[in-house]
């Protein structure tokens, strides 16, 4: 399985790049999961991860699944994991995400 990486480069500085693996924006999604109150990460299967990030042209796509808690408003739970997720994204690596998908695959009881 081929690595993907997406270049940060600073303006100012010309002595390197630094490059970041999709790794670590899946992990970033993971931990803006866990912190939602209302959201729970779907379990990972063989074929499937619930969290999937894919860069293209060096821009950045976030998937995720996941199930919302019963009762629970599903549009604004999942704007508010949308904008957690972009934000705590920027803030970590400074850099903006393309999308944010967050599909609701069920619900928790």
């Amino acid at each position: 399985m081929a690595q993907e990486y997406i270049q940060i480069k600073e303006k100012e500085e010309e002595t390197g790049l630094i490059a970041l693996s999709k790794g670590v924006f899946e992990t970033i999604s993971q931990i803006s999961i866990d912190e939602e109150e209302n959201v729970c990460l779907v379990d990972n299967t063989a074929l499937k991860k619930a969290v999937q990030c894919k860069i293209a042209n060096n821009k950045l796509n976030v998937s995720v699944e996941v199930k919302v808690k019963y009762g629970a408003n599903v549009n604004e739970t999942c704007e508010r994991l949308q904008e957690r997720i972009a934000s705590n994204i920027s803030q970590m690596t400074n850099l903006k995400c393309n999308l944010v998908d967050v599909k609701v695959v069920g619900f928790i009881f």
